[in-house]
């Protein structure tokens, strides 16, 4: 009898999930928050170094649903001559996903997610410019609290690699939704955290490495092997 009591512990307990049945209530409560670095931007700053990226984020889960909120900060600077521009700023996310892949014990996940985003930034721009019949004219002017809103649909993948410890990545889909950053006195190129100004559309890839702090285990429903 013993043996067959812990037989079915087995089956309906691991080590980071309890099997969901119907006796089990609050499965929309959360059971832990996760936090991560993003290490792909510091590593492309070292191949393009006119772009600096740096970012976090934190999400906490509801069922098979995540709520996220991701922050960071962002720099472009172009020395071309005769001119010289400068973006420097942070951005927020704030959004969700779905966990495609909810019935994993290990609790690895597959999901989609979508994106408010928002950046505010500071731009500079100096140096020459040379006008038929006026010479040369220095030019040095800047543009303070300028800001940008965003939309985002991402894809991506998190796997427990250790314990608490994740790795995973996320592809973002940016669609240019609201700015008031061209009523300056020259036009924006660079926003923290969307990238080149003039496209209406632009992609984005985040690696992060996680930590999760959990609570209690999640209640899911997993496959049997």
């Amino acid at each position: 009898m013993a043996f067959g009591t812990q037989a079915q512990e087995q089956v309906q307990e691991t080590k980071y999930a309890i099997k969901l049945d119907s006796t089990l209530h609050n499965k929309w409560l959360p059971t832990g928050v996760r936090f991560g670095l993003d290490i792909a931007g510091p590593i492309y700053n070292l191949f393009e170094p006119t772009i600096s990226n740096y970012e976090g984020m934190a999400d906490i889960d509801f069922g098979k649903f995540f709520g996220v909120i991701e922050m960071g900060r962002g720099a472009y600077k172009s020395t071309d001559s005769p001119t010289s521009y400068t973006s420097s700023g942070f951005f927020y996310r704030i959004g969700a996903d779905v966990n495609l892949t909810a019935k994993d014990a290990k609790l690895n996940s597959l999901f989609f997610g979508l994106r408010y985003a928002t950046s505010s930034f500071n731009e500079t721009l100096s140096g020459e410019l040379t006008n038929a019949g006026w010479g040369v004219n220095p030019i040095s002017d800047e543009q303070s609290k300028s800001s940008v809103n965003w939309v985002e649909m991402n894809i991506g993948m998190r796997v427990r690699v250790w314990k608490s410890f994740f790795m995973g990545y996320a592809v973002r889909f940016k669609l240019l939704k609201h700015s008031a950053f061209n009523e300056g006195n020259f036009e924006t190129y660079f926003i923290p955290g969307y990238g080149v100004a003039e496209n209406t559309s632009n992609w984005g890839f985040n690696y992060y490495v996680q930590y999760r702090i959990e609570w209690k285990k999640k209640p899911i429903r997993w496959k049997e092997n």
